[in-house]
């Protein structure tokens, strides 16, 4: 659902909305909620995400409320599944949506979603400067690994999905999300 007139961040950030939205060039989108599985694989990323911060405290994971300003000359505040920013990016929580695009934007398909929405989704976080993007599809058990200026890479269902220089060491292998 979009609503009919243009919204600033400013103006996204204290109209009171039910349920998930994202603001797109000005424009407020609600999103329809995850399946069951979908959330789920998304609770087990962040937790073995915030597990891995936990020994290596480099920065801040997200769940899938948190609001990225991804582009503020273009009021674009976007909420991937999971997220994780480098704490020198955003050393102190505020009140507001997070001022900066993540470091890794996490993205798990569910049955009501649009290949090419997700991979739009995933286009504007690469032009927005996200330097690592997962798009987990469950359905296929696979989860395509975007970087700035590489091409995108399958990694199948026994494969792991590796921190890169984002979050170092980092391994999550992709069977544990797949039951």
């Amino acid at each position: 659902m979009v609503a009919t007139r243009s919204f600033t961040i400013a103006e996204f950030e204290t109209t009171d909305r039910e349920g998930r939205w994202e603001l797109i060039d000005g424009e407020p989108v609600e999103m329809t909620p995850s399946s069951d599985e979908s959330s789920w694989i998304a609770g087990e990323v962040f937790f073995a995400i915030r597990t891995y911060l936990a020994a290596h405290p480099i920065g801040r994971a997200f769940p899938a409320d948190a609001g990225f300003i991804i582009f503020a000359d273009r009021d674009t505040v976007r909420a991937p599944d999971v997220a994780f920013v480098r704490i020198e990016r955003l050393p102190t929580l505020s009140r507001t949506f997070v001022a900066v695009a993540p470091d890794l934007a996490v993205e798990v398909l569910s049955p009501s979603d649009r290949l090419a929405d997700a991979l739009s989704k995933v286009s504007m976080y690469l032009q927005a400067g996200v330097p690592l993007v997962w798009l987990i599809d469950p359905i296929r058990r696979t989860a395509m690994v975007f970087r700035q200026d590489a091409l995108p890479v399958i990694i199948g269902e026994h494969g792991v999905l590796a921190g890169e220089d984002v979050l170092p060491d980092f391994s999550l292998p992709l069977a544990t999300l797949f039951t």
